[in-house]
Order: structure tokens, then sequence, then C-alpha cells
């Protein structure tokens, strides 16, 4: 296994550290750091920017020819890492255990190594792994609130208020569909220059908050998280899927929710993250789609193209086929022919 040994926190260090390793250059642009994986070695780009408010942003997304350790050993208190794996895995080891935890693709880790340790991140060879850590200066993030750290609330108390890194912090969970909706937008993002910069620091205190907001869901009994994690998305596409296939039998949506055992409030925050839509307008949109479908491939009378998408009456069919088409169906049809 390949190591390299990194003593500072910074992105510069951190990247200037990677490119000596990986016999490369690194390159800076508006304070963020990127070096490129050029075969032999591998093949990605590893890059890196800090923020005055404390929170470093890293990105990798590479594939290595062999087993590869980062090993963060700094002198000074480490800063906490908020690690996101968006695709492949990882495995982490705290500098003074032995035991290693393995990350998978979907999981998150919130990661505070005391004033003895220090953090290893393993990639495995022929991989392609692709992950986001949020370095958070513990002293810079705590000086740059706008409330003192003893206001800060208990759970959250717990992890700020430890400057002096005196405790270990280890914390893993499965990420939540905001998350990879806020991945998406980093990796969709276009700008360049000092436009890049401000999205990528706003958008890196946006992950740290939902990071944050899934610690404290995590906490709270099963039954009571509000939180959609990587379980809940397949759920509701179960319930999606029964709303396709089954459209003209839509049953209550609370009995769809109960029998896969998720709650309402997850179902509802599930439709409108992936869809952008509530269930209520996501069923009425699929019931028009089909309609429209038999309005073009059956002779199928209005009354029973209503029937067979689910709904009883045929005004309120023509109303609302004509908000969504500007033609009553009726005349649709008429124009078909």
């Amino acid at each position: 296994m390949k190591t390299v040994t990194i003593e500072g926190i910074t992105a510069k260090e951190v990247l200037g550290s990677l490119a000596a390793s990986f016999d490369v250059n690194k390159e800076e642009n508006y304070g963020e750091y990127s070096l490129p994986i050029n075969k032999p070695k591998g093949e990605g780009m590893i890059s890196g920017i800090n923020f005055p408010n404390g929170i470093g942003l890293f990105r990798f997304n590479l594939k290595l020819n062999e087993d590869y350790c980062i090993d963060f050993c700094s002198k000074i208190v480490h800063p906490f890492k908020f690690i996101y794996v968006i695709e492949g895995s990882i495995q982490h080891q705290f500098t003074n255990q032995e035991e290693k935890q393995v990350l998978e693709e979907g999981q998150s880790v919130i990661l505070g190594a005391n004033y003895q340790s220090g953090n290893r991140i393993i990639f495995s060879e022929n991989r392609a792994t692709r992950l986001i850590i949020l370095d958070v200066d513990r002293k810079k993030f705590a000086e740059q609130l706008t409330f003192p750290l003893e206001e800060m609330d208990e759970i959250y108390h717990n992890i700020f208020g430890d400057t002096n890194a005196i405790r270990t912090i280890y914390h893993q969970g499965q990420y939540s569909l905001k998350m990879a909706y806020l991945v998406k937008e980093l990796d969709s993002f276009e700008s360049e220059g000092m436009e890049r910069t401000s999205f990528h620091g706003a958008k890196a205190l946006e992950l740290l908050t939902y990071m944050l907001m899934l610690y404290r869901d995590d906490r709270e009994e099963e039954s009571q998280r509000k939180i959609l994690r990587q379980s809940d998305l397949k759920k509701i596409k179960n319930i999606v899927n029964h709303i396709d296939q089954k459209i003209n039998e839509i049953e209550n949506i609370s009995i769809l929710a109960r029998e896969e055992g998720i709650s309402e409030t997850k179902l509802r925050e599930g439709f409108r993250i992936l869809f952008n839509d509530t269930i209520y307008g996501y069923i009425q949109q699929r019931r028009l789609e089909y309609a429209m479908h038999l309005l073009l491939k059956s002779d199928n009378t209005i009354a029973e193209i209503v029937y067979a998408i689910g709904l009883n009456s045929r005004s309120h069919f023509s109303k609302i086929f004509k908000e969504r088409y500007g033609k009553s169906p009726n005349a649709f049809r008429l124009n078909k022919k």
C-alpha cells in the first residue's frame, strides 16, 4: 500500500503533499487548488479550497492503480471531517486505533480525531471512488459564530465545543436525498472565478448544515425521523411504481405509506425532491399522460378513458385536461382525426 503523509491542514498544504506523491503539479485558481491523477498511477482529479468561516471543501474523484492511504498526521489540532461517499467505498482509521471502518457508497461520517490521534483514509486499487470531505477548523469556525459557543444546542456543542480535541468523535450514517441533490448542484455548476468560489462556499456551508441535521435526526427514534435517507428512497420508488402501474385504482396514500413503512411527511418530501411536485400533482400528471396515450392509441370513449385513469367525473377530467394541454379531450380527438 502506498502511503502519503500529510502534516498540513489547509487545502494548499494538503494538495501540495498529494501533488508531490502523485508527481504532478497542483494548480490554483481563486483560492481553489486542484491536481490531476495521471497514468500509470491512476486517473481522476482532487480539489480543495478553504473559506474564511473555517470550512474547507475537498473533492475526490479518482481511480487508483494501487491501494492508497492518505495519512493526516498534523501535529496541531485536526479539523473535524464530515465525509460523504458518493461512489465506491473507502476505509477510515484513527491513527491511534487498530480498527478500520468501511464507508460504502451513500454513507456519511462525522470524524473528530483527538489531540493524540489523526485520520487515515484508505482508497482501494482499481475502484472508482468519489467523495466529498468538509474540513471544519475548530477554532476558526467557533470564532465566526454570531453567538457564544455556549449557547449552541447541546447536541452540536458536544461536537464544536471540543476546540482542543479532547474527545474522539465518530458518527456514521446514511446520506440524505437533499445531500445528494446538493452534490449534483456542485457538479453541474459551470461558472468560473469568483462566481464558482462564492457558489462553492455557499454549498459547502449548506452541505454541512444538512449533515448536521442528519446527525440530529439519527438520534431520534426511527418512527420520529423526518429526513429522507437511502433506505427511504426504495420505499418511495415502490410507491411510485404502484401509482404508475395502477393509476386507475389508487388507494388512499396513507395506506400506501403505511404498507411501505414510511411516514407521510417523508413521502411528501420525497416527491418534492424527486419530482418537484406534490403527491397529488404527480398522480394527476400520470393520469393525464395515460389519458393522452389512450386518446392517441385507442378508440375508447371519453367515459371509458375517465374510468381507466381512476377518475369519476368526466367534467373534472375535461377541466384538468384542458388546463394541461390547452384543448378539451373531445377537441383533441377531433383534431387527431
